[in-house]
C-alpha cells in the first residue's frame, strides 16, 4: 500500500475533506471571513477620518429616508433626531460588519467569478438599505414607544441582521448562481 492509497495518511485526509463542499464551504468562508474582518478591524484603527464619513453618511440616508414621511427629523453629523428622539450613529451601526460576513459567504460560495462581482456590491447595497430601515425603525420605536427601544435595538434588530444576511445570500444565490 503506497501512503497516497492510504487512508491514515493525513494529506489523504486533507485532500479527502476538502472535496467535500459540505466542509469545504465553511473552512473557506471562516477563512475570508478571518481575513476580511482584520482588515476591517485595521481600518477602523487606520482611518478614523474615512469612518467618521461613513458614520455621517449613513445618518444623512437615514434622514432623508424619513423625511419622506415626516418633516420632524433633523440631522448632524452622525446624529439623527425625530421629533425630539435622538440616535447616534457609530461604525457598529452602518452595517460593515454584517456586508463583511455576506460577503466571505459569497467569495467561499461554489459560484462563477461574475456571479460574485454581481453578488457582492448588489448584496452590500441590500444589506445597507436594509439597516437604514432597521435605524429608521429604531427611531420610530425611540420614540413613540420608548420602554421598548432597548429589546428592537439589542435583541430583535440583531436576530432579524442575521435572517437578513441568510436572506440576501440566498436571493443572490437563486438570481444569479442557479439559473
Amino acid at each position: 500500500m503506497t501512503a497516497a492509497q492510504n487512508p491514515i495518511d493525513p494529506s489523504n485526509r486533507l485532500r479527502r475533506i476538502w472535496a467535500n463542499p459540505q466542509l469545504r464551504y465553511p473552512i473557506l468562508m471562516l477563512v475570508y471571513l478571518l481575513i476580511g474582518g482584520s482588515l476591517f478591524s485595521a481600518a477602523l484603527t487606520a482611518y478614523p477620518g474615512p469612518i467618521e464619513t461613513i458614520d455621517r453618511w449613513t445618518a444623512i440616508v437615514v434622514h432623508q429616508f424619513i423625511s419622506l414621511f415626516t418633516p420632524l427629523t433633523t440631522q448632524r453629523h452622525a446624529l439623527v433626531t425625530l421629533d425630539g428622539f435622538a440616535v447616534s450613529i457609530i461604525i457598529e451601526c452602518v452595517g460593515l460588519l454584517e456586508m463583511v460576513i455576506y460577503s466571505a459567504c459569497v467569495l467561499a460560495f461554489p459560484a462563477p467569478i461574475r456571479a460574485k462581482a454581481w453578488g457582492i456590491p448588489l448584496g452590500c447595497f441590500a444589506i445597507f438599505s436594509f439597516n437604514v430601515l432597521r435605524i429608521a425603525t429604531l427611531l420610530v420605536v425611540g420614540r413613540h414607544w420608548k420602554e421598548y427601544f432597548d429589546f428592537f435595538h439589542i435583541y430583535f434588530w440583531q436576530a432579524t441582521l442575521i435572517v437578513m444576511i441568510v436572506s440576501v445570500l440566498y436571493g443572490w444565490i437563486k438570481l444569479f448562481v442557479h439559473r
